[in-house]
């Protein structure tokens, strides 16, 4: 027989032994419960300490798990917000741009059209300033000893349009604005707006007889319509 196996049923010989004496006299029955009952108690003590922590233990972890969660549906709220910002902001740029372009454009439009006035006053007025500037207070002015200064200085003054028009119509292409032709066309509701008519049995109604303001195209949509006169059927056709 071996130690342990001795020692065993000695504790059990012990253990039955003293369930068996009788309680020793002198001591009250409440105390003796008390007593004896203590290690029950620290027993009991301890396993609900124990089920305390275990509970604390998995409530802590469900907690992490909905901290990470809700940490992890921001973290994605917080990505959209910034991609929707981010779209925004170019969306903003873009129309700052096209603003900018735009007003760019009818400035440059505006001094288009000024340059071509002037152009086509100067060629329409032309022969007439070259035939009374050699008279009066123009002699005076634009005569030159051995040459026609009035014929040069028109001259140059022609040429001073011409080349701003051609700077400008190249400045006009980079802006891919392109003018929409009209004179001698049908005309076309979409890109132009009759403010005037003439009666004419010679040219087929509804032609675009004369051009007052150019109209112009910018990224294939209507930026600036033209303004045209229109031709029309004589009066007495109309009734027939």
């Amino acid at each position: 027989m071996s130690r342990e196996e001795i020692l065993r049923r000695f504790e059990k010989w012990l253990d039955g032994a003293l369930a068996a004496e009788e309680p020793p006299r002198g001591v009250e029955a409440e105390i003796l419960a008390a007593i004896t009952g203590a290690g029950e108690d620290r027993a009991r003590a301890a396993s609900a300490t124990a089920y305390s922590l275990w509970a604390a233990m998995t409530a802590l972890t469900q907690e992490v798990k909905l901290q990470g969660r809700s940490f992890r549906e921001l973290n994605d709220t917080l990505g959209s917000q910034a991609s929707r910002l981010a779209e925004r902001e170019r969306e903003l740029l873009r129309e700052t741009e096209r603003r900018c372009r735009t007003e760019i454009l009818g400035v440059l439009l505006d001094l288009h059209d000024r340059l071509k006035r002037g152009l086509e006053s100067l060629r329409t007025s032309q022969a007439e300033i070259s035939k009374h500037a050699r008279r009066g207070w123009r002699a005076r002015i634009f005569a030159r000893r051995g040459e026609d200064a009035t014929d040069q200085t028109l001259a140059a003054l022609q040429k001073g349009y011409e080349m701003g028009l051609e700077r400008l119509d190249l400045t006009l292409e980079e802006f891919n604005a392109r003018e929409i032709p009209c004179e001698g066309q049908a005309f076309d509701p979409r890109w132009m707006n009759a403010i005037d008519r003439q009666e004419s049995s010679a040219i087929p109604e509804g032609t675009v007889i004369e051009v007052y303001r150019s109209g112009y195209k910018w990224n294939g949509e209507l930026f600036r319509p033209a303004q045209v006169k229109v031709s029309c059927a004589p009066a007495g056709k109309e009734n027939e």
